[in-house]
């Protein structure tokens, strides 16, 4: 039996009197594509950053890739060993606005893995490669369309060669016209990497073509998971079943 890369325990996460996350559970095994779905204050985001705790969880246990964390009980060391198994791509780039897109790529290598320049350059070089940048490695943000910028994050994220991806929205900011080759390159990574990730989208039909699973956020818990075919095309709670029939 497959060991979980990803293990979630009773997660709660609240904001004074909100009460975001409410006790979840959850696994995932290496090499999984995870979708998650669900309408919008239902917790997916604040779920994706407490597993790498930009948000401090207020009680519950985190383990990935055998690191183990509990809300409000590590060390700093601890938290950063921990933080190394993850990587975000966060829904409004999250670009150093005064770096290159080089610098905004071998800066994690650099200042995270302590990795020598000209060794983190080599590789940056690759990863902007394989996200279609090679004729922009010495442009500024600025100077970027917001899909050449998810690009640059993306690049980032995957510079420090993380055990898990994590993608908030990857889509939402950028125009019609630009989501489909976000999402070819993240389906591009699935396929070549066997990499875990989880995405929070709403695109339903990149869910369908590019998920191991998916699962239905409501409420601050996990309602419903499945395959895309069981959940998406055949969901047994009543909740699913109408969000699906308003975003279909």
């Amino acid at each position: 039996m497959q060991t979980p890369i990803i293990k979630v325990t009773n997660l709660h996460k609240k904001f004074g009197d909100l009460h975001v996350l409410k006790g979840v559970d959850f696994t995932a095994n290496k090499g999984d594509v995870i979708v998650i779905i669900g309408p919008s204050g239902t917790g997916k985001s604040t779920f994706l950053r407490c597993l790498n705790y930009l948000e401090v969880p207020s009680e519950g246990t985190i383990e990935i890739d055998g690191s183990i964390i509990g809300a409000g009980k590590h060390s700093e060391k601890e938290l950063i060993e921990f933080r190394k198994h993850t990587a975000m791509v966060f829904q409004n780039y999250s670009v150093f606005r005064n770096k290159t897109v080089l610098e905004n790529v071998m800066m994690p290598m650099v200042k995270v893995q302590k990795m020598n320049k000209a060794e983190a350059e080599a590789k940056a070089l690759e990863l902007i490669g394989q996200v279609g940048l090679e004729e922009k490695v010495n442009e500024y943000p600025s100077r970027l369309s917001g899909g050449q910028q998810q690009r640059v994050g993306i690049a980032r994220a995957m510079a420090v060669n993380p055990s898990i991806l994590l993608f908030d929205e990857p889509t939402s900011s950028l125009d019609p016209e630009l989501v489909a080759g976000i999402l070819d390159i993240i389906r591009r990574l699935a396929k070549e990497h066997n990499r875990t990730m989880l995405i929070v989208t709403h695109e339903m039909r990149f869910a369908l073509d590019i998920a191991d699973e998916v699962i239905f956020m409501d409420e601050g818990g996990i309602a419903e998971r499945g395959t895309p075919e069981e959940l998406i095309k055949n969901p047994k709670n009543e909740r699913t079943r109408k969000f699906l029939e308003q975003t279909l």
